[in-house]
């Protein structure tokens, strides 16, 4: 309390809010109350939101001279019902990504398969493979866009497997390619790191995104530092929410650059807002979004810190597993020569699929509907029907399962769908 006396209270208010103190108080000398919220500035230089209640004080010749009142830290209030709003900001965004995202996978398929069906049938020396080239990469590009915004969504689905932080840093670092003279990428890494159990693809995406935007921040020009180590934690709240006890894979990734102020970082991980607004960069907002849901997938947490001119880090947290992890083959691309009946009631995807397995070799036949693909199987047999699950005017992938299944019972289907949670749930009901 000593530090307190003889202190002026803007000494502790940010700076923005003097001018409604000042407001207030001379409303006071007119014999009003007030009741307002107020940042102020800790003796420790935390930052602290405030509710305050204040009335004024009158002599017993009623002239004003003070005020009396009450304040209360409401700072842990505001931080929960931020963190409630942006958990309903996200949800919200990520229905209207996931569809936005199921309609581009439809009309990209042709943009990514006939490249290279086209170049399969050209001369090596044909000049118009250069074109074809740009489209793929510009296909490749808006795909990535996509998948991004079907891991928005939660929709996006990938195998989980057993696997190490540490080489998926290392991949991410060679990725970098060639860096500027003034730019270090330095890595800490831990010998005996656990392992944990994940999508080696998301985890990619999500340490790249954080080790450029690190670059961003110092403009190519300082250091950028990964860490990783086991950590155990003792039920800590971070900024955005609460780890609970237990043993994790810690990566901490932090730089030199200018870091966040403060009305920004609660905003960075809301889908779309970006700072990257100049005309060579321009962000689509979705980077961090997307570190925020995949971590959330793999049920691990982020955390990170700031200061102004003096950098950010990051911190990531992924539950470990005492499982190892296991050889894998090099997968080669089946060919076969079985017959296939594809049902989809979408025209490009029916060509593009048809196209891709006839290359293969496989015998393909093709119809729009469930009813029709009902009425071929009364008159032919499949191996294997490759079924879309959601067909709106029509049967449906798992219905037209379950009458194929009446038909011959040991008929095997592929239902494709990029509804995950659906196709899960229905394929469910087939079985």
């Amino acid at each position: 309390l000593d530090d307190l006396v003889g202190r002026n209270l803007l000494d502790f208010i940010v700076a923005d809010r003097h001018q409604r103190v000042i407001n207030q108080t001379a409303e006071r000398r007119k014999g009003l109350s007030s009741h307002y919220e107020i940042d102020i500035v800790s003796l420790g230089r935390r930052k602290k939101t405030l509710l305050v209640s204040v009335s004024p004080r009158f002599d017993a010749q009623k002239n004003y001279c003070g005020a009396f009142g009450a304040a209360v830290d409401i700072t842990e209030t505001k931080r929960l019902q931020e963190l409630e709003s942006r958990a309903q900001r996200l949800e919200t965004a990520g229905q209207i990504a996931g569809q936005v995202a199921h309609n581009f996978n439809n009309k990209l398929a042709p943009m990514l398969a006939y490249p290279e069906l086209i170049r399969e049938q050209l001369p090596t020396d044909t000049s118009g493979i250069k074109y074809l080239d740009a489209i793929e990469g510009s296909a490749q590009r808006i795909a990535d866009l996509s998948q991004q915004l079907l891991t928005l969504s939660r929709r996006g689905h990938y195998n989980q497997e057993i696997l190490n932080l540490n080489n998926i840093v290392r991949h991410v670092v060679r990725d970098m390619g060639e860096l500027p003279d003034l730019l270090v990428i330095e890595t800490n890494l831990a010998n005996d790191l656990m392992n944990i159990k994940g999508g080696v693809a998301q985890l990619h995406r999500v340490i790249m995104n954080l080790v450029v935007n690190a670059r961003d921040a110092v403009r190519d020009v300082g250091k950028i530092s990964i860490r990783t180590e086991n950590y155990y934690v003792d039920d800590t709240t971070i900024c955005y929410g609460r780890i609970p006890r237990g043993e994790f894979a810690k990566i901490t990734i932090s730089d030199t650059g200018c870091g966040i102020p403060d009305e920004v970082v609660q905003k960075i991980f809301d889908p779309f807002f970006t700072t990257k607004s100049t005309d060579k960069k321009r962000g689509s907002g979705l980077g961090l979004s997307v570190v925020d849901a995949v971590i959330k997938d793999h049920n691990g947490y982020i955390d990170l810190s700031t200061s102004i001119g003096a950098g950010t880090t990051f911190y990531l947290y992924f539950p470990i597993t005492r499982a190892a992890i296991t050889e894998r083959e090099t997968e080669e691309i089946p060919h076969g020569e079985e017959t296939v009946l594809i049902v989809d009631d979408d025209e490009i995807q029916r060509e593009v699929s048809a196209r891709l397995l006839t290359t293969l070799g496989y015998r393909v036949t093709v119809c729009d509907s469930g009813r029709k693909a009902i009425e071929l199987l009364q008159k032919k047999k499949f191996d294997i029907l490759i079924l879309d699950m959601i067909m709106p005017s029509d049967l449906d992938g798992t219905e037209t399962f379950r009458q194929a299944l009446q038909i011959r019972s040991d008929q095997k289907a592929i239902i494709v769908s990029g509804f995950s949670p659906i196709r899960r749930h229905l394929a469910k009901r087939a079985l």
